[in-house]
């Protein structure tokens, strides 16, 4: 029998006795810190939630279920799952619709019916849309808090001067009726644009004969999008749905930096924010830490159902083969069998006549184009008015909050970076994100590698070991890994938040690497083993470089992630000295909110988003790229 070609990297055993440090370096130490600071606390947070540990002494007894019971009659718990719901019900939806709707227009809006040749310009669109997604969230949360202001923000002074004098001083975030919505509404425009490229990256890995075959038996473009586009990126979909329900059930930094207090009658509360007040400013830590098991079994059933009701509506149909019209192409074009004899010549038109309907190509790219500027738009208006602020008094944003200013005054940028000291916390940020960004890199591809590579009982174990991080809710560690940096001395010190920001880094860095060093030829590997390098010398100047695409990939994402971290610092890093850029902007604006100094909070504002939003325009390609190459596997 013919052996089967591989289909998979060969890997190798482990290195002998005399190479011990190389998996002790590669392996036990990058998976040492995940166990410490991810994985213990993790485990440590399920019996603290079955004590009466109040945080502030060794001292606790054992109280079963009983915190678990109370959370059934505290009032404001309930309330907080019952909009956790309410978010996980409307956001995932929402955002996906809006995601898809916009990647269709950008991949097949503007040409002939069923090619996949996208609009003019649609580069533009798809790299304005991905902004949002590269500014911190509790940046987002901040400045959309002063685009809602009753007195002074731009979306009541549009308003109003289209003529509705109802909104003149309406509290977007002050009425029960409109907090939820407008709170979900700045959840989604932060959100939309990531999935907008990862839908348009699907979307073009399509095979462009199956939207041939739908032309040619007359399948329109909103049929063609309902029966082929989306069944054939299901997967995608399916991920997507999970990471936005993940997201909607753990939206602290959104709903914390829009209503601080859980807005009108408890009406934006969400389980998270609860929990820190219910632990840091009450003193019940154990009951805080049942909040964060029953987040975190809420996540678990959310992601449970979504995967068994993809499953469910994916099976197929007992009677075999596709039936429906529209779908008819898609398993002709997929699924057509080769022929037995090389077939005559036949004539083909080059571009087969499609039903006349008003829906000309004209008409449809016209329509595209005005729904992806009225996107760009929505996009661009908050972050241009917050841009236009930083040179105004606060004088002149009150009196004239969406007009250009008269001069451009530096002062709110000298007194947000020194007096506010933005400064300072901006230089902490580099500090921390430089290193750990270093850290967790070097770390993550030692381990991915190892993993990828050799064999060893318990491997598989491992591998699944780091996943799991990408799953937990952060909250329910919030409180143990609290008391693991107290006992190491590392609270409130860069080691510690640093190295805490690499254990929790480390699942992405190793989940994505994992794959691309399984993809890499390992020939040239093996030849300069026979030529005497050892393990150590055929990673760092072989194996290494040729990941440097996957590397690069991996650290800007990781650059993201670490820079608009804000949880993490302001659990485990109380001393105003050492702030980091999101602890310092949701101080300074509890701050401005009492002095009224507006000019110098947007100011700050553009140099929190400044970095991020540079780094992102220099590195776009390999960005979206890598959303392409890595996520979609």
């Amino acid at each position: 029998m013919a052996r089967a070609p591989a289909t998979t990297a060969r890997r190798w055993k482990l290195p002998n006795l005399e190479s011990t440090s190389f998996a002790l370096v590669f392996l036990g130490l990058p998976l040492a810190i995940y166990v410490i600071f991810v994985i213990s606390p993790f485990v440590q947070a399920f019996y603290y939630s079955m004590t009466d540990w109040t945080g502030f002494s060794k001292k606790m007894n054992f109280v079963g279920l009983a915190n678990y019971a109370a959370l059934l009659q505290d009032p404001v718990f309930t309330k907080a799952v019952y909009n956790s719901i309410v978010l996980v019900v409307v956001l995932p939806p929402l955002v996906i619709i809006l995601a898809l709707t916009l990647a269709t227009l950008v991949t097949i809006g503007g040409s002939t019916q069923g090619e996949i040749r996208g609009l003019k310009h649609s580069s533009l669109y798809r790299i304005i849309s991905f902004f949002p997604y590269t500014v911190p969230a509790i940046v987002i949360g901040i400045l959309w808090a002063q685009m809602y202001d009753p007195s002074s923000g731009l979306l009541n002074g549009i308003l109003t001067a289209m003529g509705f004098d109802f909104f003149k001083s309406f509290a977007w975030l002050g009425d029960e009726r409109t907090a939820m919505g407008a709170s979900i509404f700045v959840i989604a425009w932060s959100m939309v644009g990531f999935y907008m490229v990862l839908f348009i990256a699907a979307i073009k890995g399509i095979p462009s004969e199956v939207y041939e075959a739908a032309r040619v038996d007359g399948a329109g473009r909103f049929r063609t999008a309902i029966s082929i586009t989306v069944p054939m990126i299901r997967d995608n979909i399916r991920t997507a749905y999970v990471y936005l329900g993940i997201l909607a059930l753990d939206a602290f930094v959104y709903m914390q930096a829009l209503n601080p207090s859980g807005g009108p009658a408890n009406s934006t509360v969400v389980i998270s924010q609860h929990l820190l007040n219910t632990a840091f400013k009450k003193g019940k830590f154990g009951y805080a830490t049942s909040m964060g098991a029953a987040l975190a079994l809420i996540t678990l059933l959310f992601c449970a159902l979504v995967f068994f009701v993809f499953w469910w509506t994916g099976r197929p149909q007992k009677s075999g083969g596709i039936t429906t019209p529209a779908a008819a192409p898609l398993a002709r074009a997929v699924a057509a069998p080769t022929p037995a004899v090389e077939p005559k010549p036949t004539v083909q038109l080059e571009h087969p006549v499609a039903k006349r309907t008003i829906w000309t190509d004209q008409t449809v790219s016209t329509i595209s184009h005005i729904a992806l500027i009225a996107w760009v738009v929505i996009i661009c208006a908050p972050l241009l008015w917050v841009l236009m602020s930083s040179f105004k008094t606060t004088q002149q944003i009150f009196a004239s909050p969406f007009t250009l200013p008269t001069s451009f005054n530096f002062d709110n940028y000298v007194s947000a970076w020194t007096t506010a000291s933005i400064g300072t916390y901006f230089f902490n940020t580099v500090i921390v994100v430089g290193f750990a960004l270093v850290i967790v890199m070097l770390l993550g591809a030692m381990c991915a590698y190892f993993l990828a590579r050799y064999e060893f009982k318990g491997s598989k174990v491992i591998y699944y070991l780091m996943l799991a991080g990408l799953t937990f809710p952060i909250f329910l560690a919030v409180v143990p890994l609290f008391q693991t940096l107290r006992g190491f001395g590392l609270l409130n010190t860069f080691p510690g938040l640093i190295i805490t920001y690499v254990a929790f880094a480390l699942p992405f860095t190793v989940f994505f690497l994992y794959a691309f060093f399984r993809t890499l030829p390992q020939e040239v590997a093996e030849a300069a083993a026979i030529d005497g390098a050892g393990p150590w010398r055929i990673f760092f100047t072989i194996m290494l470089p040729m990941a440097k695409p996957g590397m690069a990939s991996v650290a800007i994402f990781n650059f993201l992630g670490l820079w608009n971290q804000f949880l993490l610092p302001i659990a485990l890093n109380t001393n105003t000295a050492n702030y980091v850029l999101s602890q310092g902007m949701a101080s300074f604006a509890s701050q401005a909110g009492y002095a009224v100094n507006f000019g110098a909070l947007f100011a700050a504002v553009v140099i929190t988003v400044l970095p991020v939003l540079v780094t992102y325009i220099i590195f776009q390609r390999q960005l979206q790229g890598s959303v392409q190459t890595g996520l979609l596997k």
